[in-house]
Order: C-alpha cells, then structure tokens, then sequence
C-alpha cells in the first residue's frame, strides 16, 4: 500500500470527480461523437452502395442498434462507473472474455481515429487549396491532425461541456440549415419507383449496415462518462436513447437531399460528398460553409476518440491486462502520457495506410465483436447477479440483448473477408497477449477485487454520518459529535475533504492536490477509531463547487446524516450571500448538524432549547449522545410568551413532554418553562451558562427571512463561545425558486 510520510493512504480511501454532466451535455456527448465522418464521408458510399434505398440502411442501423442501445442502459444505470463496455463485460463475465473485449474496443476506437483523421484531410485539404495553389497531401494532414491532438491530451486541455456543447448544437444546425436549403434542388424523380428507389436490390441494403455502423456507436461515450454524469441512474439510459434517435432522423434527411441531387455512381466516388453537393447548388459559399462544418465535425469526434481510447487502454493496463507503464500517469499534466502516444501512433499507421471503406469496415467489425459480447453481458449478469439494484431494468429479458447479439451479427455477415482477417487477426494477437502477459496479473487482481468487494459489502451499516472536513481545528470537535452520533444509530462515518477548482479547469487536475487533504483525513480517521468507532471511510471528492460536492457525496453513499463546521464570526458578505452551509442545509438529503466550535474541556451539561418544530425534536433526541459522552445532566426548556398566559403554559408542559420522551437519556434531565417578554433570543441567551454545549434545532425561516435576518441559531452561535450545534431533520418538500437560488442549487 503507498504511503507517504505523514501522508499515509487509507486502503479505504477514495478520490472521486465531481458529476458535472447534466442530460444535456450528456445527450451532446453521444449526439458529438455520433455525428462526424460518418455522415461526412461514409454517406456517399452508402448511397454508392445501395442508391436512395440508403435512407432505408440508416433506419434499420438505427433500428438494430437500439436493441445494444438498450442493453447499455440497464448495464450503465446499474454499474454508473467509467469504462462503458469494457467495464459492463468485466463485471458480467470477467477473464479472456472481459480482455478481448476492452482488446477490441480499442483497436476499433484506434481505427476510427484514422477513419476521423482522414475525413479531417478530406474537408480541409480542399478547403486549403480554395486559397492556395498547392494541393496537399491529404496522409500528411491526417497525420498531422493526430499529432496536434495527441499532444492536446497530453497537455490535458480539454473543452469544457458548455464549449462542446456549442459545438454539438453547431454541427446539428449546420446539417439542418444544409438539409432545408438544399430540399428544394431535390429531383423526386429520382425514386419514384421500386426499381429506382433499390437500383441495386434488396441484398446491398442490409450490407450498408456493415459499413455505417460507426455512425451509430456514439452511445458507448455517453457509458464510458458514467462517473460524470448527475443522477446516471436516470440520464444515462435518457441520454442513450437521444442520442441514438436524434442523429437517426438527420442522417436519412442528408441521405434523401444528397441521393435527390446527385447521381449514386457520383455519391459513392465521393469521399466528402456533402460538400460535392454544396458546390452544386449552393455554389462557392455554400461549399466553404460545409467544409468547414466538416472540419470542425472531424476534429471534435477525432479528439473524443484519441481521449476515449487512451481511457481504454489506462483501464486496461490498471486492471493488470498490459503492460503498467500504460497507465503511468504524468508528473507534469497529470495524464496517461504514454496510452494517449500509443493511441496515436497506431491511429497514423492506419490513417496514413488506409483506404475510407476498409477502415470503416475494420472499426466496425470491431466495434460490433465487442458490443455483441455486451449484450451477452446482460443475460450473464442477471443470473449471476439476480439482486443487482437495477433502476432501469431491460423488459421482456432476455429477448432484447439476444435481438442485439442476432442484428450485430447480420450487420457483421456483409463485411469483406480482409475485414474478417485484420480483425481477427488482431484477436488473436490478444488473445496471446492475455496468456503470455496478463493472465497472471489478472487471476491476482481479481481476488484482491473479491476479497475487498467482500469486506466492504459485510462492514458496511446501514446508517452513515458523513464528516465534511476543512478548517484542522475543527476536526477533533467533529469527530467526537459525528462518533457520538455513529454510537446512538450504530452507524458508520465517511470523512470527506472537498477540493473546489474554478468552473474553466479540468476536475481532474484536482487530484494532484489530494495528497494535501490526506493529514486531515488521517487525524479524523485516528480520532474516529480513537472514540470506538472503526468503520471509517475516506473520500477526496474534486468539484467545481464545496457545496456541490458535499450533497452529491451524501446523495451517492445514502447517508443519513451530515456534520459539518461553522465559523464563530460571519461577516456582511458572507451574511448576504448564500454560504456552503447555507447551500447544505437547503438542499441536503439527510439529516444535518453545524458545529460551531467551542470550549468543551469543563462541560457542566447540555442545554437543549425546544420547541414544536421538527428540526427541535431531532436535537432533542440526540441531546443523550452527547450527555452520555462528557457524563453531564441535560437540561430542557422552552420560552413562551408572558402575553400568552395559561394557554402558552399548558403549550409548553406539552412541547417539554413530547421532547424529553423522544430522549431516552441515561444521564439526568431537567426541565422548565422559561417566560420571557421580550425576543426569543435573547431569552435563549441568557439561559446559556460557561461550559454548557447548546444543541437547536435550525430556524425554519424562508428564503427571504435567510437572506435579510440572521437565525436563531446563527445569533446565538456568534454571541457564545460555547460549542453550539445546530440541527435540521430531512422533511421533503417542494422549493421555491427564490430558495434554490440561495442554496446555491440552481441549475447553472
């Protein structure tokens, strides 16, 4: 286990990015990747292949898809972690089979980084030569435009989810804007008839399929982004489904302009034919507008398939299946230097070497060996984890993988026999890898997995306090009232350090700050254990907000309860503005307790202000834990009104009853009615003595109240030196606009 000195690493320790993806940006992923070379390049050979029937193979590719589609999300809403396919047969079947899938993965992913580097060369070099006289040498440029990229992953810089965004929508309104100017150039008389509409038969319909497929295989991006994307359980079957239907609809609109304008024998000697088109009838403008849509479709999916087949091999390597160096990370941009330089190196061989169709038809045969051992995945895993929480759960099971594996096999039946060759070919090059190299490391791993997947799964209590931690001196005070807290529910404790790094940085340039939070994750997890309590986990969560980041952890471990630290004093700003623990309070999952740090080495007893509120009765309850911790009484009062009289009286006996019965305490209790006919604050105040630890229930105040007065429970905290702990029990409810926006939990 690495250590650091004085900086050891917890064997339960866990660093984990942020979730910043919403449906979106998530659906834009998939819709990103799916639309490139693919209708760039590939749709004049479609329409080469198979006339206008064309529009009918992007239908039934898109068809057979969904049923792997649908495979993807029962597999990615139950197992909502990085690595999409590979991971899925990992989990499902493990061993060779899980090998030679992340195996032909990344050889199809290598492959369809040559295909989108030469639809780069193919938009870009004529758009050169509208300036220039020089005609370039398009395996030059494919080359080049991998290198650049190779180089920007190392560096690290990536678009953040706004930019690609942009460019997504962009691409998409490009080829609408093409489809709409171009309908009306469209000659119906083109397919008017069977025999034009199937110049070629029936036969080359289904062997398009074969062909296209990449055009389809976005999905598995939105999969492997799992572990950045908010409520994956949710949005990433949604945005799966999307994805798939959205470029569905455009690709047979461009296929029934482009086969209405040009001839098919033109369409299939073209390899940008959309741009042939815009020449045509959209003259100069027209074609500069589409090749440059071109460009910038190829260099966006070219940079998302150098970045996912770098993961790939990352992964693979860290599972002990290739060698280690792969997935050493660098020092400087802390990235997978070495997989990302592979991944582009064998991109160039192909892209310089390969000719459009056969590298399409090599990435997908690829790219369909391994979702078809996915989709046997699903069958797999049902019977081997039949109580497996799956929260979208496949109808009609099996029928729908086993339709996935049939059609992925029918497209698979079309391909060319040198396809069949360099494809398994390549397998059986992993298959020796696997046996010669990784088989060993592999059989270890996955012991150590079960072994500690085994250990987690029987210490692991149903109730959790989660331990946010900031400020070193107040983590001793934290911990004795979250262990105190663990004791009364017979619970475990997650301490979490949140690293915020600004909105335009990459989260996972975050990691290389964890080694700083780990002191303070060692100290708390020594006092846990020190205070009886030795179920302890540790979590470093990156995020683009601390807020963020404490209520998306709660949300992933099902917590129950939350205990975080205040500062004594606030000033104006902070007042005025919505504060992280404003942010938690507002939005938190579970129950919450703020400590405001405070002398607790001569306690004399724990005073507990009540009321009727549902906040009140939760401090009320937890009041024991901490009178039984330092042995001190309690005390128990209420404040009513003297205006009130005997009716706020027989109120209060009432409230003083209901709050000492939810204590169960084995330490004395005192109670009172105190009357006041003044603020109740200042009532509460001046019932606090030296060395009394004040617990309260949180002010129930709205949106506005918040923003303009100061709580209760604030009031006090700033006025004592005490230790004062607020609490605030969990009760769904509905808010207002106005208080998301102060809790800091609007949508950005």
């Amino acid at each position: 286990m690495p250590k650091e000195k004085n900086n050891e690493v917890s064997v339960q320790e866990e660093i984990k990015l942020s979730r910043a993806l919403g449906l979106t940006s998530a659906t834009m992923l998939g819709v990103g990747a799916m639309i490139g070379a693919g209708i760039f390049i590939l749709s004049g050979l479609a329409a080469g292949m198979s006339g206008p029937a064309a529009t009918i193979s992007y239908l039934l590719t898109g068809f057979m898809t969904l049923f792997t589609a649908l495979s993807y999300c029962e597999l990615s809403s139950s197992i909502p972690i990085a690595g999409g396919g590979y991971t899925y047969v990992h989990e499902g079947i493990g061993g060779i089979t899980a090998f030679i899938t992340g195996w032909a993965l990344i050889f199809g992913m290598i492959v369809s980084c040559a295909l989108y580097a030469i639809g780069f060369a193919e938009h870009f070099g004529p758009l050169l030569s509208l300036g220039l006289p020089y005609v370039f040498n398009y395996a030059v440029l494919a080359a080049g435009i991998i290198v650049v990229l190779m180089a920007v992953n190392v560096i690290g810089t990536k678009e953040s989810g706004h930019v690609q965004n942009f460019f997504t929508i962009g691409k998409v309104l490009i080829l609408v804007v093409f489809v709409v100017l171009c309908f009306s150039f469209v000659d119906w008389g083109r397919m008017d008839t069977v025999g034009e509409f199937f110049p070629f038969g029936y036969l080359p319909v289904l062997a398009t399929t074969s062909l296209i497929y990449i055009s389809f295989f976005g999905f598995e991006q939105i999969s492997d982004a799992s572990e950045d994307i908010k409520n994956p359980e949710k949005n990433v079957p949604r945005a799966i489904l999307l994805a798939l239907t959205i470029p569905t609809i455009i690709y047979v609109f461009v296929v029934l302009v482009s086969v209405g304008i040009l001839d098919v024998k033109t369409l299939g000697e073209s390899s940008a034919p959309l741009a042939v088109i815009a020449g045509k009838v959209l003259k100069e403008y027209g074609l500069v507008f589409v090749l440059i849509a071109g460009v910038l479709s190829t260099i966006s999916a070219l940079n998302a398939a150098v970045l996912t087949t770098s993961r790939l091999i990352y992964a693979v390597s860290r599972d002990g299946f290739m060698p280690a160096f792969l997935s050493q990370i660098g020092s400087r941009f802390r990235t997978p230097h070495f997989a990302v330089v592979l991944a582009a190196g064998c991109a160039i061989v192909f892209a310089v070497m390969g000719e459009i169709k056969s590298v399409a038809q090599l990435t997908n045969f690829c790219l369909l060996f391994s979702v078809i051992i996915v989709n046997l995945s699903v069958i797999i895993l049902r019977k081997r984890q039949p109580k497996l929480r799956r929260p979208f759960k496949l109808p009609f099971h099996p029928v729908i993988p086993v339709l996935g594996i049939v059609f992925n096999i029918a497209m698979m039946a079309f391909m060319e026999w040198t396809t069949y060759a360099l494809g398994f070919s390549f397998l059986c090059v992993g298959g020796l890898v696997y046996f010669a190299y990784s088989k060993g490391a592999n059989r270890t791993l996955e012991r150590e997995r079960i072994v500690l997947r085994l250990m987690a799964e029987q210490s692991r209590k149903e109730y959790r306090i989660l331990v946010c931690l900031a400020n070193p001196e107040h983590v001793k005070a934290l911990m004795v009232a979250a262990a105190a807290i663990a004791r009364k529910f017979d619970g475990d404790i997650i301490v979490l350090s949140v690293i915020e790094v600004p909105h335009h940085v990459d989260l996972a340039k975050g990691k290389a700050l964890a080694s700083e939070r780990r002191p303070i994750l060692n100290m708390a997890e020594k006092l846990a254990k020190r205070e009886g309590v030795t179920d302890v986990r540790r979590i470093i969560k990156v995020s683009h907000r601390l807020s963020y980041g404490i209520l998306e952890t709660a949300q992933e471990e099902d917590c129950n309860f939350i205990v975080m630290g205040r500062q004594s004093k606030q000033n104006i700003a902070q007042t005025m503005l919505a504060t992280v623990i404003d942010a938690v309070l507002k939005g938190a999952p579970c129950d919450v307790a703020v400590i405001k740090i405070g002398d607790t080495s001569s306690l004399k007893r724990v005073l507990v202000p009540v009321s009727a509120s549902e906040n009140s009765r939760l401090a009320a309850e937890l009041a024991p834990a901490f009178a039984e911790k330092y042995e001190v009484d309690v005390n128990v009062f209420n404040i009513v009104s003297e205006a009130g009289g005997a009716f706020s009286a027989m109120a209060s006996t009432n409230i003083l009853d209901n709050a000492v019965a939810e204590m169960e305490c084995k330490r004395p209790v005192e109670r009172e009615t105190v009357v006041t006919d003044g603020p109740v604050v200042e009532a509460i105040y001046d019932e606090i003595e030296r060395g009394d630890l004040v617990i309260m229930g949180a002010s129930k105040g709205g949106a506005w109240e918040q923003l303009l007065f100061k709580s209760a429970p604030d009031e006090i905290s700033e006025r004592v030196e005490n230790m004062v702990i607020t609490i605030k029990k969990f009760l769904p409810a509905k808010r207002g606009r106005i208080e998301k926006i102060i809790s800091g939990l609007e949508k950005r």
